[in-house]
């Protein structure tokens, strides 16, 4: 159960904190510069056009029409859907996964300065063929990760609006724990009054925070405009990664961060860049 922090705030207020605590998210807006949002657009523009020679070219998904043929790849980057864990191949993705006002942010909801990335995923959400993202919670993914305590930082590269397909968030909702696939479809049928769901819209350079089990999702881009999105994912170097479990993502390595390293854990399996 997420707790107020026991050490002095290091970026965030005690409303935010306890906002973060109740509801599962936070936004911190504005937290990203000009400067720092210009250079991460150029650069998942770079990648996703497969020009980028440092980065593996299985990091680039389509989205479904044009990864299905169904739909002609014209403009590589207008077609790709989202790209993932590429801070190790990377030094400007690696230098925002290490920005101080994002991780200080996090030290501040995991009430630690022991932290260790999980990965990273660039968003891009093109104009029209942007699609949609069901309900859903990180940790379900993350399943080998223990405590399933983790934070993600979701980056505006674009102003995100409802009608480009902002995240959607049920407050509350990482209390439930880890919700089975069989029983998704009950609880998804209860939102609204029982379960709210709000819209997150977001300005260019301002930041989301969830909780790895804040049930949420987006919608499609039916506009003509992009919205990209770049979400690293955070953890306490005092996690446990639990290789029996099945099924779970296949992540080479994890990505030190901040403070101390500890034996058998994740902080344990960090990839040396």
């Amino acid at each position: 159960m997420l707790k107020m922090t026991k050490t002095k705030l290091r970026a965030l207020t005690k409303d935010q904190v306890s906002q973060f605590i109740r509801d599962g998210f936070v936004v911190v807006e504005d937290l990203l510069t000009g400067d720092e949002i210009s250079a991460l657009a150029s650069r998942a523009d770079l990648i996703a056009s497969g020009k980028a020679d440092h980065v593996s070219a299985g990091t680039v998904q389509l989205e479904k029409p044009f990864r299905e043929g169904a739909t002609d790849v014209k403009d590589q980057v207008m077609s790709t859907r989202k790209l993932a864990h590429i801070v190790p191949e990377d030094e400007i993705l690696r230098a925002h996964a290490n920005n101080s006002k994002i991780v200080d942010v996090i030290a501040d909801l995991l009430d630690c300065d022991d932290i260790t990335l999980y990965g990273d995923q660039l968003f891009m959400k093109p104009p029209h063929h942007g699609s949609a993202k069901e309900w859903h919670q990180d940790s379900a993914s993350f399943k080998n990760i223990f405590p399933m305590d983790l934070v993600s930082a979701w980056a505006a590269i674009d102003d995100a609006t409802i009608d480009n397909g902002c995240l959607w968030m049920v407050p509350g909702s990482h209390r439930w724990a880890v919700i089975p696939e069989s029983s998704r479809p009950t609880i998804e049928s209860q939102f609204g009054e029982e379960y709210p769901t709000i819209p997150v819209p977001l300005r260019s350079g301002s930041v989301s925070f969830h909780h790895s089990l804040t049930y949420h999702a987006s919608g499609p881009n039916t506009t003509d405009t992009r919205r990209r999105g770049y979400a690293t994912h955070y953890m306490r170097s005092t996690s446990i990664n639990d290789q029996a479990i099945e099924n779970a993502p296949s992540v080479t390595g994890f990505t030190h961060v901040r403070g101390r390293r500890f034996p058998d854990t994740v902080s344990d399996e960090v990839l040396e860049v």
